[in-house]
Order: C-alpha cells, then structure tokens, then sequence
C-alpha cells in the first residue's frame, strides 16, 4: 500500500498543466536548411542515392523542409577546400555561365521539384572581380560597387526564377563580419562589409550631405538590381545574417534605418549560443529600429551540451546522440517561442565532418567523438571516392528536425501555451487550414512527466496522431493523447520529443 501511495506522488509530481491561448501569435514561413558544401560532393553519388537524399530532405516522408538555402558561389579563388569553394556563374560585368556549379544547380532544382515553396539564395562572397582582393576569401566588399554588385545578384536570380525555381528570397552578405581568413589558406569563401565604415556619399540638395554604411550599400544595390527586373514583388532581401546576436545588436543602429524599407526581414544566426535574456534583448532592439520587420534565425551548429541547453558554445566534437539533438532542438524552441519568429533555418544539412570511418567502425555514426562536427543532419563517408561508400547516416538530429519540418508548415499559426507550467520548449500551433492543432513538446529531464492541455473554451477536438523520437525511437507512432474530463492528458517521456496532433471541429 505504502510503495502504491509513493508511486501515485510521483506521478503527481511530474503532472504538469498547460492551456492553449486564443490568442494568435506568429504565422510561419518555413522550416529549412542549408545547401552548402555538401552538393560538391553528393552530386557525385549514384544517382539513387542522390534521389534518396532529396527524399529525405524534401518530402514529408522525410524532413519535409519547406525552405532550403541555395549558395550562389564567389568561384573559390584563395580557398583551399574545394568542397567549400562553389563554381561562380560571373564571367565579367554582363556575362554569365550558367553551366557553373551543377552540383549546387542539381540541388535546388530537387529542392523545387520536390515544391519546396521557399528558396534563398545567399552568397558568402562577392565574385573575386568584385571584391577588394580579387579573391572569394579574405577580402572586403568596395565601395562603390554596389551597382556593380546588385546587378550580378539579380541577374543570377532572375535566370533560375526563369528555369523554374521558386526563388524568392537574396541574402547578399552572408556573415559580413567575417572574412575567413587569408586567401590560400582559406577554409571558405568570406567578404567583409563593414557596418560602421562609410561608402557612397551623396549631395542631394536640402540635405547637404548622407553618407550610406557599405552594408546599406549592399541593401541599395542588389534592390536596385532586382527592380530594373521587376522582381521586387517577389523576390525579399534578406540582411544581414550577422554570425551572432551580439554583433547583430551593436551593429544594426549604424546602417539599417538607412535600407530598413528595402529589407524584408532582419536574419540573424545564433553562433553566441544566446541566453534566453540576450535572445530577448535581440528581439526587442530590432523592434526599436524596425518595428514592422520580422526577425529570422538562419544558421547555427557545432555545439556539444546537454539536453537541457546548458554547456552550449561553438566547439568541435561529434555528437550524434539524443542528447544533442534535443539540446539543438531547445535552440529552435527559443527561436520560434521564445523569440516569435516564423522562419529558421538549419546550417548545412548534410556533413563529411564524422571524425571516424565508417567503413572500419560500423558503430563511427552513432557514438561521439572529439574529432568529428555536430554540424549536419545527414551524414556520408568523406572517403566515399576511395572507398565507394555512399551510404548515408542519419543522426538523432534529423529525426528531431523532423518533427518541425513535417508540423511547421508556412501558413501554421502560433498558439501561445498559459499557465505556470508552460514552458520555452513547448509550442503549439494551428494547421494551416485551421482544422488542427498541433502540439511539439520536448522532456529534457531524466524522468517521464506526463501534461494536462486544455484547449481554448468552446473548440471541440479530437486526438489524431502522436510520434516520438528518443534514444530508442526514430520519429516513432506511440500512443494518442487521451482525454481527462475537459483537458487532454499527453505524455513526456524522459529525455524526448514528441508531437501530438488533434482534429477541431470533430468529435471523437
């Protein structure tokens, strides 16, 4: 009897209760990744294997992204990775080949014909005829190209929007604040854009004097470029994906009052690993200078840690384990909760960065190592040339990925969750369509919880679907929620993501 009462407090010691609000918070935009490196060598795959990878990343069988990011390439010129070192389509001023970087081009073209509905195209660097150095690395962005610039971004736009690919987004600075290095030494492409130097100074009469920061130069010039094609419309300018939210929050007063109205949204990445209160006060100094921009979180990896999000910062170490995909998994709660925003984005979606082989250790892709990167989803052999190893290995952080990719769908409504018990890892939404709730709920403790949802007065419901993935499940079906009076009853179990899903309007 004793051990019974003892085991019925523990239950209610782990029972939580939440409610889902009326009120309507952010409408998402999509759930995506990046296509760099990664293209120069899975281009060379068997042709199935190529096709299972676009499976896997675009159909809702697999991640179901609904954004991908294509890199349009500076040409290399200084970078020692050739893996890193995207052909360009630049010749000279006017002139293009189009022919260049099939590997990048094969990609965003499954990324399309899969209906990915959203595709950035970024660039890290300029072509080398356009930057400071003659060089895809180590360089500056130069003062009065602008022009020069803008019209190469939109030329290269307007081409793939003609052949079919739906790209609807630029982000022409990707980590100005950076660079990469010394060309020939180079591990990537990189061009620096000051945010505080100034560039162009114009006389325009009344006003005697406006001098434009080189990065709302950028803004000015590829925006320029996009509206002699008449693309503004359709096609968003993204800035300026400052690699933290640090350098984003000291930086912005100095360039983007100047361009905010040609932007489309403020992108940042979150490479600082930020606190809740950082990530906060991001947010809330963008809504200072841009009251009307949404914010987007764009790039992050390359962290080890816990699953409850301490002992973050960007370090080498692979680590293919639950515990890391949950603690990357926090990382996007904070995104979409804590920060509001509708759009984020993963790094690069497929890695070599193993740190084992494969082929010599069958157990290299599921167990840690200090030489290897947490920086992908998707994993294959770096040797597969020499070996003919084209198997691809999928860690824990494509299935937990998963969960927002298949859910998190453009046009799906936040619901904020009440009470004392919601927490950041929590997030719940309505369906596109309106006729479902969706609920993604993580456990990062080391013991099952189970949580009491109620579902704002007067909606009707019914349980629909429930997956789980956890040290021994892979995005797994498990058990539907069950109802308890007025509330529905789900459960957490230790260490876990799970997404419950439910029909409205409907009853059981």
């Amino acid at each position: 009897m004793l051990l019974a009462v003892l085991a019925q407090l523990v239950v209610l010691s782990t029972t939580r209760a939440v409610t889902v609000s009326n009120t309507l918070a952010q409408t998402f935009t999509g759930i995506g990744g990046s296509g760099a490196w990664w293209p120069h060598d899975l281009f060379r795959f068997p042709d199935a294997v190529r096709q299972n990878l676009s499976t896997l990343l675009f159909s809702q069988s697999g991640l179901g992204l609904t954004s991908y990011r294509f890199n349009i390439g500076g040409g290399g010129v200084g970078v020692i990775d050739p893996v890193r070192a995207p052909e360009t389509f630049y010749v000279r001023a006017g002139v293009y080949n189009f022919s260049a970087d099939p590997q990048g081009v094969f990609f965003m073209q499954q990324a399309a014909a899969h209906g990915v509905p959203s595709v950035t195209a970024f660039v890290n660097s300029a072509p080398a005829p356009l930057t400071s150095n003659r060089a895809s690395c180590g360089g500056t962005f130069v003062n009065g190209t602008g022009v020069a610039y803008g019209t190469f971004v939109a030329d290269v736009i307007a081409h793939w929007r003609a052949a079919g690919v739906p790209i609807n987004f630029i982000s022409p600075m990707n980590e100005p604040d950076n660079s990469f290095g010394t060309p020939g030494s180079c591990g990537q492409e990189g061009m620096q854009v000051s945010a505080n130097q100034s560039s162009l100074r114009f006389n325009l009469g009344i006003i005697p004097l406006i001098t434009l920061r080189r990065r709302a130069e950028v803004v000015n010039g590829v925006f320029s470029g996009l509206q002699a094609r008449n693309l503004t419309g359709v096609v968003g300018i993204l800035a300026d994906e400052s690699s933290s939210l640090g350098l984003a929050t000291s930086e912005y007063r100095t360039w983007l009052p100047a361009v905010v109205d040609k932007v489309a949204a403020i992108v940042h990445h979150t490479y600082d690993f930020p606190s809740d209160a950082s990530y906060t006060y991001f947010i809330n100094t963008v809504r200072s200078i841009a009251p009307n921009k949404s914010t987007w979180m764009s790039e992050v990896c390359c962290s080890l840690g816990t699953p409850a999000g301490t002992g973050k910062s960007f370090a080498q170490g692979y680590d293919p384990t639950i515990n890391n995909a949950l603690m990357f998994s926090g990382m996007v709660f904070q995104s979409l909760v804590l920060g509001s925003e509708p759009h984020y984005d993963w790094w690069t979606l497929v890695s070599l960065q193993l740190g084992c082989s494969p082929t010599g250790d069958a157990t290299c892709p599921t167990r840690t190592n200090g030489n290897g990167w947490t920086d992908g989803l998707i994993y294959y052999d770096p040797n597969y040339a020499t070996n003919g190893n084209h198997n691809l290995y999928l860690v824990k952080h494509f299935w937990t990925y998963k969960h927002f990719g298949n859910f998190v769908k453009p046009g799906s409504i936040r619901r904020p969750l009440t009470g004392s018990d919601a927490t950041a890892n929590m997030l719940a939404l309505t369906t596109p369509d309106g006729t479902g709730y969706t609920l993604i709920l993580m456990n990062p403790n080391t013991t099952d919880s189970t949580l009491s949802v109620t579902f704002p007065a007067g909606e009707t419901v019914c349980a629909k679907g429930a997956v789980r993935t956890s040290a021994s499940e892979d995005f797994a079906s498990v058990a539907l929620a069950t109802r308890s009076g007025s509330a529905w009853t789900v459960v957490l179990r230790a260490l876990s993501l799970t997404t419950y899903t439910f029909r409205r309007g409907t009853a059981c």
